[in-house]
């Protein structure tokens, strides 16, 4: 007798028409990012290449960088000593053509006028007792010739001198006797340095 089984129920069986057990499985087709996603992508991309270029132009032109901060701090802070590479001290001319400096004096502050034609350091009376010196302790027995006439002096040795990155010690100095609108930074503190010059209406001061 026939099994009921004939040619075309085994080639339905052969082409795989007849499967029995689970169906195979295979992985979803790959997600395409949404176009909203993707220009986001790219536009964190282009800042970060952005910084990166930035970063690589800053520390290529850093030395040419940090002598324009320094002439802007100078033009915006007169008085501010800003220091070079090499190590010297700059300060810009103020608006009435002196040339002032933000220094320290024994751990104090004193703004001082630069005076190449003062022979020595010359403090006043306010200064010097924000620096230490008691007037009422000193002895005025120096005698200086200034512009508005002959003052009384005393004598006095700065333990400390600080212009910007430049550091002096034992300088040579007189309290004024009279009371003057500045501190004068005269040729005894400046004798010690290698030199100074003035161009472009910019003082130079070399250690």
């Amino acid at each position: 007798m026939s099994s009921g089984r004939g040619p075309w129920s085994r080639l339905r069986t052969e082409a795989g028409w007849h499967r029995q057990g689970p169906s195979p499985q295979f992985p979803p087709p790959p997600r395409k990012p949404a176009p909203g996603k993707l220009l986001r992508r790219l536009r964190h991309a282009a800042v970060w290449l952005a910084l990166a270029g930035i970063l690589a132009i800053g520390y290529s032109y850093r030395f040419e960088l940090t002598d324009l901060v320094n002439r802007l701090g100078g033009e915006i802070v007169p008085y501010a000593a800003v220091t070079t590479e090499e190590g010297a001290v700059r300060v810009r001319a103020h608006r009435d053509g002196h040339f002032y400096i933000d220094s320290r004096v024994n751990g104090a502050e004193v703004r001082f006028l630069i005076d190449t034609g003062a022979t020595i350091v010359a403090l006043s009376p306010d200064d010097a007792e924000r620096i230490g010196f008691d007037p009422a302790q000193l002895s005025f027995s120096q005698r200086l010739h200034t512009a508005g006439g002959i003052v009384r002096a005393a004598p006095v040795v700065i333990r400390s001198l600080e212009l910007g990155d430049i550091r002096l010690s034992n300088v040579r100095a007189v309290v004024n006797g009279e009371r003057l609108p500045h501190s004068l930074l005269g040729i005894s503190a400046l004798e010690r340095l290698s030199g100074y010059e003035v161009r472009d209406g910019t003082l130079t001061l070399r250690p």
